[in-house]
């Protein structure tokens, strides 16, 4: 063992020599062989190149996400883009659904497909996100369909008249419509022909006037009205018969129409076996009004009254919380501080920071108070029907040339009827919103537009004065239509009636026809105020056709005179 250690030993000692002299050889002046050159050291990869080079991300803050978590944020951001789109695609939906029916029953999906995309939005995996997205475009889908779907029991009716069970819900250029039966220009005919007589308020409906409560009416000839009313509980439509019994009917949807205005598309009893009426009756009456006044006999304020609230300095009445006294712990009281004489006995009051009275003189308080509804009586009711026999016969049978009754008309009332005196002058614009039946491509469509009339009242000179307008921004089955109809001028009667021709041009094609209406309100104006002031609104019926009858329309419109 001793001998093995020496060995090592030397072999180590000669082995440290050897290094040495190769070291001297290579640094010394004359020694004979080059030194040998290392490799240069390779630099380190950076954080972002090591980052990268594993298909990360490297982040400003220095972080690295991987590629794991890169695509899964990609993903999430991905179904949250597309839930975004299916909410914003239902919505869409819904403003160009035919109809308001339509538009109801779609913006309810619409409704779903956005609960959908908020969830998606909150998400933080893209599994769950995905699981929106498909809640998100599944009420998407179904928002499309119900907008495109016919909700009008009024123009479904209108189109099964026209060509059967399967015309309901084809498009408006035609391109769907299936071949033409029997009576495949019945409706658009006697469209045509109410266009034709708008001025008059078309045939089969007259208005019914007289009614004081906030109640308006749509008679027809065999004594069956349309009723649209507000009462304390809210608002009603109806229909009734001449015995006023009430009647329920398939397809009475309540909707809004263009603008917020109330409707409702009612079914009429059948005359007979298969004849229905449906009609769409819209108002802008306000719900009646409940107001409570202050009526009892005032009593002496007491000078420990606090009183809580705004403290008028013109001696006006003004009501207040009012704690009689502070010290006997009653809870306090509404109360108005009433001044019984103001013209001979001005009244003023003063508190101090807690509501204590400082000064009063002659205010009174008093408790009791009358509570009076009051009915809106300045108020519109505008609209369009069709009458209609189904028989569904089919084309080549013996009765295939036997059509079917379609019978189609507007109308529009108001509550205050407004007579124009002589001395009556100057110009009123009035702005509101008009709706009726398109028929197109043998086909009918539900349409709503704006309306607008300028009326110049010409004083001594011209009594009753000269109207005229447009109906523009019309959307036919929720698809624009260009152009626009104008009321050429006509003249206002001293009734406050007016009508003239309407003239323009629809689509590219040429439309003509009539229209008529009437003014309204105020009403109990003295004969100062009557030659001073203009009347509140303005509504009527309108009407036209192509040349060739092919295409026309009918509708109402309400409006309200602009500030």
């Amino acid at each position: 063992m001793m001998f093995r250690e020496k060995s090592i030993s030397k072999l180590y000692a000669f082995a440290l020599a050897a290094v040495f002299a190769l070291t001297l050889a290579g640094c010394g002046g004359g020694g004979g062989t080059a030194a040998v050159e290392e490799p240069p050291a390779m630099p380190d990869s950076t954080p972002q190149e090591m980052c990268e080079g594993d298909g990360g991300r490297y982040n400003a803050d220095g972080s690295c996400s991987s590629a794991a978590e890169v695509a899964e944020e990609g993903a999430l951001s991905d179904a949250q883009d597309a839930a975004a789109a299916a909410a914003a695609a239902a919505m869409a939906a819904v403003a160009g659904a035919v109809d308001p029916v339509a538009a109801s029953n779609a913006y309810g999906y619409a409704s779903m497909a956005g609960d959908a995309n908020t969830a998606a939005q909150a998400a933080t995996t893209s599994a769950d996100a995905m699981g929106h997205q498909t809640a998100a475009e599944t009420a998407r889908d179904s928002a499309v369909e119900a907008a495109g779907t016919t909700g009008l029991g009024l123009i479904m009716l209108a189109n099964k008249v026209l060509n059967g069970d399967d015309i309901d819900n084809a498009t408006l250029d035609g391109s769907t419509v299936p071949k033409a039966v029997n009576n495949a220009t019945n409706v658009g005919a006697s469209i045509t022909d109410a266009a034709d007589n708008a001025a008059a308020f078309a045939d089969g409906f007259t208005n019914q006037g007289g009614v004081s409560d906030g109640t308006a009416a749509v008679i027809s000839a065999d004594g069956t009205t349309a009723v649209a009313a507000h009462k304390a509980s809210g608002s009603t439509f109806t229909v009734q018969i001449a015995s006023d019994t009430l009647l329920t009917g398939e397809m009475e949807s309540r909707f809004h129409t263009k603008g917020g205005w109330e409707a409702q598309d009612l079914l009429f009893p059948a005359t007979d076996g298969n004849t229905k009426t449906h009609l769409v009756i819209s108002t802008d009456i306000q719900a009646t009004t409940e107001k409570k006044e202050y009526s009892g006999t005032p009593v002496a304020l007491p000078a420990t009254a606090v009183l809580t609230g705004d403290i008028p300095s013109d001696g006006s009445d003004f009501e207040v919380t009012l704690n009689l006294n502070p010290e006997d712990n009653n809870v306090p009281i509404t109360a108005e501080i009433h001044c019984p004489d103001p013209a001979n006995s001005p009244c003023s009051i003063s508190v101090d920071e807690d509501g204590t009275i400082v000064v009063n003189q002659n205010y009174q308080y008093r408790t009791e108070t009358t509570t009076t509804m009051t009915a809106d009586g300045d108020y519109l009711t505008w609209g369009m029907w069709v009458t209609g026999s189904v028989r569904d016969t089919l084309v080549g049978t013996t009765d295939d040339n036997t059509p079917d009754e379609a019978q189609a008309g507007a109308f529009a009332y108001g509550s205050q009827v407004f007579a124009v005196v002589p001395a009556l002058a100057g110009t009123a614009t009035y702005n509101g919103v008009a709706n009726g039946l398109y028929s197109a491509g043998g086909m009918v469509q539900y349409f709503d537009a704006d309306a607008t009339l300028e009326a110049d009242f010409g004083g001594a000179t011209n009594v009753g004065g000269k109207i005229s307008g447009s109906i523009s921004n019309i959307k036919a089955a929720g698809v624009a239509v260009d152009g626009s109809l104008g009321l050429m001028r006509g003249d206002i009667a001293a009734v406050g009636t007016f009508s003239g021709m309407t003239d323009g041009v629809l689509g590219g094609n040429g439309f003509r026809g009539t229209y008529g209406g009437q003014v309204y309100g105020p009403a109990g104006r003295n004969a100062a105020a009557m030659a001073t002031t203009f009347p509140t609104t303005a509504a009527g019926t309108f009407g036209a056709s192509t040349q060739d009858g092919k295409m026309s329309l009918i509708g109402a419109f309400g409006s309200w005179k602009a500030e």
